[in-house]
C-alpha cells in the first residue's frame, strides 16, 4: 500500500502566536519562565499558553484529557502558528488516545519537542501524516537559552522559506573503514521512546530511512537491551542510514562491570550494515539542532572526524 503524502506546515513568520503545550511532566517555573522569556525573543514571538503549564498531577501536567486538550485549543485556534512542547519527562504517550489526529491532519501546524515527546512526534508523522520537528523545549535549561547553534536551526527551518539547514559536526563514521555518505526520509528521536513505541499503533516505521536515535542517563546495558529490541523487531532492517546523536551521561553505575557504550553502537550499526555517522549536535546538551521527521537528512564525509548535515523538508 503507498504512503500517504505527508503534509508541510506553513513556515513561521515574526509576530506569528505560538502555543506552549505540556504534554508530558510538569514545566518547573523558574525554567519555564526565562524558556519563555528566550522563545519570545527569537522571533519574536507572541505566546499562548495552555492552560495546564500550572497543572500537576502527581508527575504529569495534568490528567491525561486536560494535557490533550490543551493540544488540541492550540490546533484549532486560528490565531496559533505553531506549537512548541514545554518539556518532556513522562506521560505523552498516555494522551495519545485523547487527540483529534483527523483534526490536526486538517490544521498543520508547525510541532517541535524532543525527549518523552518522540512518542507525540511519531503519531503526528504516521497518523496524522505531518512533517514534525525534534528540537528544543521551552523549560529545559538548555538549548534555546544558551545555544547560537540551536536558534541557528529555528531560524533556518521554522522562520526560512528554503526549509533547510546545514551544519558541521565532529564525530565518526561508524561500522566502516571508509566514511559512506548517506541520505534519506528522516525518523526517530529517543531511544527509550523508540524501543517503547514497539508493539503499539505508533510503532516507529523505519524501511527505507533513516533512522536517528539519542538519549540520557541510560547505562550502556540499558542502552544495549534498546537496541536489542529495535533489531529483534526488524527496525535496523532495510534502513537507508543510521544517525546518533548525544548519549548524555549514559554510562556505568560506579563499580558496576560494563562494556563501553561506543562497543555496544558498534555492534548494532555493523548489524544493520548501513552508513552510520555520530554524533550530531542533538539530544539532552546544550546543543539541540532542529531535525525535521518525515523530512530527509544528507550526511557526507567533510574530514577526517567530521560531517557536514544537511536537513530539510
Amino acid at each position: 500500500m503507498a504512503e500517504r503524502r505527508l503534509r508541510v506546515p506553513p513556515c513561521l513568520r515574526p509576530g506569528d502566536t505560538l502555543g506552549v503545550v505540556a504534554p508530558s511532566g510538569p514545566p518547573a517555573r523558574g525554567p519555564l519562565k526565562r524558556g519563555l522569556r528566550a522563545l519570545e525573543r527569537l522571533g519574536p514571538f507572541a505566546l499562548r499558553l495552555a492552560p495546564n503549564l500550572d497543572a500537576r498531577w502527581g508527575y504529569l501536567a495534568g490528567r491525561d484529557a486536560e494535557r490533550a486538550a490543551g493540544i488540541m485549543a492550540m490546533v484549532r485556534d486560528p490565531g496559533v502558528r505553531g506549537i512548541v512542547c514545554a518539556r518532556g519527562g513522562y506521560g505523552a504517550g498516555r494522551l495519545l488516545e485523547h487527540l483529534d489526529f483527523a483534526a490536526i491532519r486538517h490544521h498543520p501546524k508547525v510541532f517541535v519537542g524532543s525527549s518523552d515527546v518522540t512518542i507525540l512526534l511519531l503519531a503526528l508523522l504516521q497518523r496524522a501524516g505531518l512533517v514534525v520537528f525534534h528540537g528544543p523545549m521551552v523549560a529545559p535549561d538548555f538549548g534555546l537559552l544558551r545555544s547560537r547553534r540551536t536558534r541557528q536551526s529555528v531560524r533556518a527551518l521554522l522562520l526560512h522559506p528554503g526549509r533547510r539547514h546545514r551544519f558541521s559536526a565532529a564525530g565518526r563514521w561508524w561500522g566502516a573503514r571508509s566514511p559512506t555518505p548517506l541520505r534519506g526520509p528522516l525518523t526517530g528521536g529517543n531511544l527509550t521512546l523508540v524501543a517503547a513505541s514497539l508493539g503499539t499503533p505508533d510503532e516507529i516505521q523505519t524501511a527505507g530511512r533513516v533512522l536517528f536515535l539519542e538519549d540520557v542517563n541510560e547505562e550502556p546495558y540499558r542502552v544495549d537491551r534498546m537496541l536489542w529490541q529495535l533489531r529483534a523487531a526488524g527496525k535496523l532492517r532495510d534502513l537507508r542510514g543510521l544517525l546518533y546523536g548525544e548519549f548524555h551521561r549514559c554510562r556505568p553505575a560506579p563499580g558496576r562491570p560494563s562494556r563501553p557504550l561506543a562497543e555496544v553502537l558498534e555492534e548494532y550499526t555493523a548489524a544493520a550494515k548501513v552508513p552510520c555517522f555520530g554524533p550530531i549536535p542533538a539530544g539532552h546538551r546544550r546543543d539541540n539542532v532542529v531535525l525535521p521527521l518525515g523530512g530527509w537528512v544528507a550526511c557526507r564525509p567533510e574530514g577526517p572526524g567530521r560531517a557536514h548535515v544537511t536537513v530539510g523538508y
